[in-house]
């Protein structure tokens, strides 16, 4: 039986091994934007606190928009329609 080549910019590459990539860029994808906004946030808020001597109020603050930022990331890739 005869696969399927798909061809990206001059490559050739079977049709499973299209499709083991292309999940491995999503997974990769979904787990940057997991982690960069909450990685953000955390580091502002705890630039902020010791900045300001004000405890640990801005680092829950920007944690949660950080955790809340991550979340709109994953909803708009899983809304994204199939390329």
């Amino acid at each position: 039986m005869q696969t399927r080549t798909h061809i990206k910019k001059g490559i050739e590459m079977s049709d499973n091994r299209y499709k083991i990539l292309k999940n491995l860029t999503l997974l990769t994808q979904i787990g940057i934007v997991m982690v960069v906004p909450i990685m953000v946030g955390l580091f502002i808020g705890r630039f902020l606190d010791n900045k300001l001597n004000t405890g640990y109020l801005f680092l829950f603050i920007f944690l949660i928009m950080g955790v809340v930022a991550a979340f709109v990331n994953l909803f708009k890739i899983a809304m994204k329609k199939d390329d």
